[in-house]
């Protein structure tokens, strides 16, 4: 062997060795800094886990206003449609009343005609130098002419009689369907007056509940940007640690390839599209029979709008939104997945988004946003996608 053949062999064993060497030292490098990540991510785990420990006890009490003022908005929901059927029903009342008011105009103003009439009669005849019927009855020319003029003025008296009595009996029964009317009325004023009474109860209570709420604003501002903040960042330290693991698994097939320009497609990793969209919405104010982002959402109708946008068309409300899809237990939870809670029967939904997090509009006052799923009145969930 020459030593120009043996030196290029030996040159090119040391251009191995470093390939070799420098790979295993990417590799090594690469599962020190997913190693650092990992630990990143069970370090914030830890200080999200630590945070919402701390606040356990006024999470329970902001919980207990949330649930009261949830249910007090669901019963002035009801007041308020209570309160609009009786307006509607006092409308039709006075338009009834009106009408027969005028009906009973017209059957006074008949009953003074028709005895104006009367009186006219009796007058022309007394001019004629007839005094009255009694008068004709004297004028009568034998028998026979007597019998028919009594006659006549009977049947004419009757007639009179008669007419004034249908009349006045008309004009009677108007009075009394007006005195019916009067007194639908009053009832319903009288229930609708409840109705209000009711409601301003309900939200004088309601008041009472968002000043306590008002309280303790700060702190749940605070636990709401840190749910947010960890949920948000645990997220991304498993899209790294995700993006590091294929690294490595290049790194490694490159080491036992022995190749030192290797090709790489992009890798990505998708999220639930729901989650992501619902994502979107946090900020957006909460709104009573709220249905876009522009007037602002209700729970069940951020819910609704949300799915509505990948083809899944919901009802309207809470009650009939847990009616549909699949139940699901707690703990086979999917991101996308619809969580209701209330006892016994259902007054608030949200959006599953995972890591034992949910988002939903939560009540009067507030916004979308992120919450841990640790709710005392949780009922269940389901799968509507």
């Amino acid at each position: 062997m020459s030593k120009k053949l043996f030196s290029a062999i030996i040159s090119l064993g040391l251009v191995f060795a470093m390939n070799v060497t420098v790979l295993a030292d990417t590799i090594t490098e690469l599962q020190q800094q997913k190693q650092e990540l990992v630990e990143q991510r069970e370090d914030a785990k830890r200080q999200r886990k630590a945070y919402v420990d701390s606040y356990n006890a006024t999470k329970n009490e902001v919980e207990d206003i949330e649930i009261a003022i949830q249910q007090l908005d669901s019963k002035i929901e009801g007041l308020l449609m209570e309160i609009e059927q009786n307006k509607n029903d006092l409308a039709i009342t006075e338009a009834n009343i009106v009408q027969t008011e005028k009906a009973v105009a017209e059957a006074e103003e008949a009953l003074k005609q028709q005895q104006e009439l009367l009186d006219a009669r009796m007058r022309a005849m007394y001019k004629n130098g007839t005094n009255g019927y009694v008068g004709i009855i004297l004028k009568a020319k034998g028998f026979t002419d007597l019998v028919n003029r009594v006659e006549a003025i009977n049947k004419m008296a009757s007639f009179d009689k008669k007419v004034i009595a249908e009349m006045e009996q008309k004009r009677q029964d108007l009075d009394d369907k007006k005195r019916q009317l009067e007194e639908e009325k009053t009832r319903i004023e009288t229930l609708k007056a409840e109705n209000e009474a009711k409601k301003a109860a309900l939200d004088e209570s309601k008041a009472e509940q968002k000043l306590l709420l008002a309280q303790y604003e700060k702190q749940m501002d605070e636990f709401d940007q840190k749910v947010d903040y960890y949920f948000h960042l645990i997220n991304d330290l498993d899209n790294k640690i995700k993006q590091k693991e294929s690294e490595i698994s290049i790194a490694i097939y490159n080491s036992t390839k022995n190749s030192t320009n290797p090709s790489r497609g992009e890798v990505n990793y998708s999220t639930d599209e729901v989650v992501q969209y619902s994502l979107t919405f946090r900020g957006i104010k909460y709104k009573w029979g709220g249905n876009t982002p522009q007037e602002g959402f209700d729970c069940s109708g951020y819910v609704r709008y949300v799915f509505a946008h990948f083809g899944v068309y919901l009802p309207r409300t809470t009650y009939t939104q847990i009616n549909v899809g699949t139940p699901i237990s707690r703990d086979n939870l999917q991101p996308g997945d619809l969580v209701f809670f209330g006892y016994g029967t259902p007054h608030h939904v949200g959006i599953y988004i995972g890591d034992d997090c949910y988002i939903h509009a939560p009540q009067t006052g507030d916004v979308v946003k992120i919450s841990p799923l640790n709710r005392k009145d949780y009922m269940g969930a389901r799968r509507v996608k």
